[in-house]
């Protein structure tokens, strides 16, 4: 825990930040703007059939340039839950979970084939949702205020959050960032594809460890 009353921003956050900031900046450029979120943003139907696999990691640099919300919103997240987390992993491990979240909540858009093969989703909500739910299974009972106001345990608001992604994703509501259920298809994404990291990934690297150092023993013997 940190002493002061704000979260210090570590390096990876810090890179984090820089990044996505620059590149809203592009977006909002006049004549190259459009061209940034056209050719960065995930469409279903290029990232999945035309194979245009890059729109996977550079859809999370992309925010709406019509809202300075969806930016703000993502970036004060990663920037309260985020150094934390690089303080207990390390800068590599937490960039590893970083783009795994954000590039799993992306191939989680392939069901949008079915939905709005078109649809634009931008955004790095579905990595910084990943984050929260890291978060949120280190500190299950850590309260935080939500909207600053409503104190909820992190349990409580990633359970939440998820139930909600889960039902929007079936009707249909407005969200940000790619509009309706395709959105929120891709928030889902994102904390499924955490907890399933958080959960099974130790367990298969402990067994990884552990068939390396017996193939090193009888190398040696």
């Amino acid at each position: 825990m940190y002493n002061s009353p704000y979260p210090k921003i570590s390096p990876c956050v810090k890179g984090l930040i820089i990044a996505n900031v620059a590149v809203f900046i592009a977006q909002v450029l006049p004549g190259v703007g459009d061209l940034v979120t056209a050719y960065g943003g995930m469409q279903p139907v290029y990232a999945f059939l035309h194979f245009e696999l890059w729109r996977l990691v550079s859809y999370m640099f992309l925010h709406d340039p019509n809202s300075m919300f969806h930016i703000i919103f993502n970036m004060l997240v990663l920037w309260w839950f985020g150094p934390e987390l690089e303080d207990i992993w390390g800068g590599r491990k937490f960039l590893i979970f970083y783009f795994v979240c954000g590039i799993g909540a992306g191939l989680f858009s392939a069901f949008n084939l079915f939905i709005n093969p078109y649809a634009l989703v931008i955004g790095a909500s579905g990595a910084v949702l990943g984050l929260l739910t890291a978060y949120a299974l280190y500190y299950p009972d850590r309260q935080v205020l939500l909207f600053f106001v409503l104190p909820m345990k992190m349990r409580t608001l990633i359970i939440g959050y998820a139930a909600i992604s889960v039902f929007m994703s079936f009707s249909g509501g407005a969200g940000g960032g790619g509009g309706g259920k395709v959105s929120h298809i891709t928030h889902l994404g994102g904390i499924v594809v955490a907890f399933i990291y958080m959960k099974i990934f130790p367990s298969i690297e402990l067994w990884f460890r552990k068939r390396v150092y017996v193939w090193r023993s009888k190398m040696r013997r």
